[in-house]
């Protein structure tokens, strides 16, 4: 029985639900994205049995444990980018085992990749390592082919005595050797509940990886701090698997246009060249090009963002600021300035492209860097037109995590440390401040920086989505109200003692 599942079985590339502290705090009514990672795994994989599962769709955790039940999977690999949604990922598990104690069940993604003692007791035989492409498609053949599960496949974590142990290292395709994405395989309902604000949308690469060594960040260890880029074809082919009423696009670059000159002219380059003249011109509806950059870098490639912005649909542009002095944009080893910040932010508003401002929050921070922060966001308020804020929490797999696990080891007990605490709201590193006085800076900030105003852009908004897009409004209509948690410090403070109980409460001395 065993080996009929895993050689006939179908396998099964599983998105989990987002957490409950993620959605209290209303990221999910602002934007929710395509499952990248499954379509661009689905690709690689030589089998016509190939499901892909967005368990964040609405009914869709009933199909899948319907298909459990009635199709035990070969294999089933779920996807853990995010460290806060491991509850859920565990979750997942524990019902395929359940139902098919036969199925091979993984777990990939960063969340799992650089934190796999935390998934130690779960219901999964193997744990994906960094690169997945090839592991994942190979371990496939072999289930096909053999009809039994391997004891320590290349790429893997697996079990032993007591511990996971990394098997053989995989073979690491390069991204412009990939197979194209799959995203016939994304079922064609869910194109409507991936949104970005006001517009349906969705998602591509064109790079990954970051030369730089920001702490708070994992993609220069996941990734080496190398870029690769895509092949023009398969950009070019994500493009033309868009729906048609989709109106929104985010490039999901770590770092958009960070390569090499020869990169950017073998793919940046002609790219525009084909989307201003010949996939534009195409399309019934506009469409707008989201993009989340470095500012230093936005004004080293000013002439190549201001032609994408006049000639290829850039109309939004994410920046990691991060920091609102220079100190501490040393401490983030983010090797640029405020001065730079402010040109970028102000170049780029000047173009009319919509300026989002990304702040990361260090858990340490005092009255007075509160005051530079609204101060800042008072200065620029004419060139930022939303600012995201995220706390400084210690993500493994970054130098923060690791930094603060030398001084507090039972940061790595999901006991004591949840993982929802990891959903960038809470400050899981010793404090300078009053926890209810810093949750209230925190607020302070978000309610400095984000004012909502019904004028009329907004209203001719909500027109434009009665019209194109009205499956829409019912998201759109809740988005004020889960935005104003984040201008409640009760919302934080008590996010806080949910999730990780009374630790690090007591503030450390100054």
């Amino acid at each position: 029985m065993a080996q009929n599942v895993l050689k006939q079985g179908p396998i099964l590339l599983v998105e989990p639900d987002i957490n409950q502290i993620t959605r209290r705090f209303g990221l999910p009514a602002v934007a929710n994205y395509p499952p990248l990672a499954a379509v661009r795994l689905a690709g690689q994989i030589d089998d016509s049995r190939v499901v892909i599962l967005d368990l964040r769709i609405p009914r869709e955790r009933k199909r899948f444990d319907e298909l459990l039940r009635s199709s035990p999977p070969a294999l089933v690999a779920i996807s853990l980018t995010f460290t806060s949604n491991g509850d859920e990922a565990m979750a997942i598990a524990t019902a395929v085992r359940r139902h098919s104690p036969e199925t091979v069940i993984v777990m990939g993604g960063t969340g799992a990749s650089e934190d796999p003692a935390s998934f130690f007791d779960a219901d999964i035989d193997f744990i994906g390592f960094r690169h997945g492409d090839a592991a994942l498609a190979a371990l496939c053949t072999s289930l096909r082919r053999d009809g039994t599960r391997p004891d320590s496949p290349a790429g893997f974590y697996s079990r032993k005595q007591g511990q996971w142990a990394l098997g053989p290292l995989a073979e690491e395709i390069a991204m412009d050797a990939l197979l194209p994405y799959a995203w016939d395989r994304l079922p064609r309902s869910y194109w409507r509940h991936y949104y970005q604000g006001y517009r349906p949308t969705g998602m591509g690469q064109m790079s990954e990886g970051c030369p730089f060594d920001c702490t708070f960040c994992s993609v220069w260890k996941v990734h080496g701090r190398r870029v690769n880029v895509a092949a023009l074809d398969n950009v070019k082919h994500d493009l033309r698997c868009l729906p048609e009423f989709i109106r929104a696009y985010f490039f999901a670059d770590d770092i958009w246009m960070q390569a090499t000159e020869s990169q950017l002219q073998a793919l940046h380059d002609p790219l525009l060249e084909w989307v201003a003249a010949e996939w534009l011109p195409s399309r019934r509806h506009e469409l707008w090009f989201t993009t989340e950059t470095r500012t230093d870098l936005f004004l080293r490639q000013e002439a190549r963002f201001r032609a994408w912005a006049d000639r290829g649909g850039l109309q939004r542009i994410l920046f990691g600021v991060e920091a609102v002095t220079d100190d501490q944009l040393d401490e983030y080893s983010k090797r640029t300035t405020v001065d730079v910040n402010s040109e970028a932010l102000r170049k780029a508003s000047e173009w009319g492209v919509f300026v989002t401002a990304q702040f990361v929050i260090p858990c340490d921070a005092d009255r007075a860097y509160f005051d530079e922060m609204a101060r800042f966001l008072e200065a620029h308020r004419g060139v930022i037109n939303v600012s995201n804020f995220t706390i400084a929490t210690p993500l493994p797999g970054t130098e923060l995590y690791e930094d603060e696990l030398r001084r507090h080891a039972d940061l790595a007990d999901r006991s004591v440390v949840t993982h929802p605490a990891f959903s960038l709201f809470t400050a899981l590193s010793p404090m300078k401040m009053e926890p209810a006085e810093f949750y209230e800076q925190v607020a302070r900030v978000h309610r400095v920086a984000n004012r909502f105003e019904l004028d009329w852009t907004a209203l001719e908004n909500l027109a434009i989505v009665a019209l194109r897009s009205p499956w829409l409004l019912p998201n759109i209509l809740r988005m004020p109200s889960h935005l104003k948690e984040l201008t409640r410090a009760e919302t934080f403070l008590s996010t806080h003692r949910e999730v990780q109980g009374e630790r690090l409460l007591t503030p450390r001395p100054a």
